[in-house]
């Protein structure tokens, strides 16, 4: 997570608030490299804030959102979820408070739905990712439409082609086919994220028997993704096995 400036939000704290933010800190440094690590120094975080703070405190709801990633790093999916969840209900409390915390509240509540979103990939749990994904997408664009200094574009084009994803599992390509567009206008040149938006495209329009621009989006997906291996590696294949079904 991005803090704001570290020393002006936490000079205040006692000596046990001090303790839990090295903790937290620490965890939050670790969360992607060493999870497990990670883990141990977030949930310390957590038992020493669940001592002294209130249970919807702010900094609970890092604890948990770091804890939540920790998990989402070691594929503990569940958990991970949990936790996320754990931290939007304290956020929803927290979204309108005048105290400025080391970091930013609707941004974190924002991103824990698009990733619950993200995480819920079986096929059982496609209408919660829906459901999550235009919860992100309403919170971001409600954002920028109360100050017009936000720009979330880039998060809302993300989540658009997340929910374009999930719509493409469900079946529903009409609906795919409309967050792609949003998302065209909002992309930056030369971004990967085009990568995933042609495949997405390529699948919706091979799956209406469109099969002459299947396989052009296709050819533009490879082109960007063959430029981000071995990160794109797994989509970059997904694309020659589905342009191979438009012959």
């Amino acid at each position: 997570m991005k803090a704001l400036s570290i020393d002006k939000k936490t000079c205040h704290l006692t000596e046990k608030e001090k303790e839990a933010q090295c903790y937290f800190d620490l965890g939050d440094e670790l969360c992607l490299t060493q999870p497990d690590k990670a883990l141990e120094f977030s949930k310390k975080s957590l038992e020493i804030r669940l001592q002294i703070l209130p249970e919807d405190h702010a900094t609970i709801g890092f604890c948990h959102q770091d804890i939540g990633a920790a998990y989402e790093s070691k594929t503990m999916f569940d958990e991970a979820t949990e936790h996320y969840k754990k931290a939007i209900e304290i956020y929803e409390k927290r979204l309108f408070d005048e105290e400025e915390y080391q970091f930013n509240i609707k941004e974190l509540y924002a991103r824990c739905h698009n990733t619950i979103g993200r995480l819920s990939f079986n096929p059982n749990d496609y209408d919660i990712a829906v459901e999550y994904y235009k919860k992100c997408l309403d919170f971001y664009e409600n954002l920028m439409k109360t100050n017009v200094t936000c720009d979330y574009t880039n998060e809302i084009s993300s989540c658009l082609i997340n929910l374009s994803g999930t719509y493409i599992h469900k079946k529903e390509y009409k609906l795919a086919l409309d967050c792609l567009k949003k998302a065209n206008n909002m992309l930056p040149d030369n971004d990967i994220r085009w990568g995933f938006y042609y495949l997405n495209m390529g699948v919706c329009y091979a799956s209406q028997k469109k099969y002459e621009e299947g396989i052009e989006n296709y050819q533009k997906a490879i082109q960007i993704l063959e430029k981000n291996l071995p990160t794109a590696q797994e989509d970059y294949a997904l694309c020659y096995v589905n342009m191979g079904a438009c012959y």
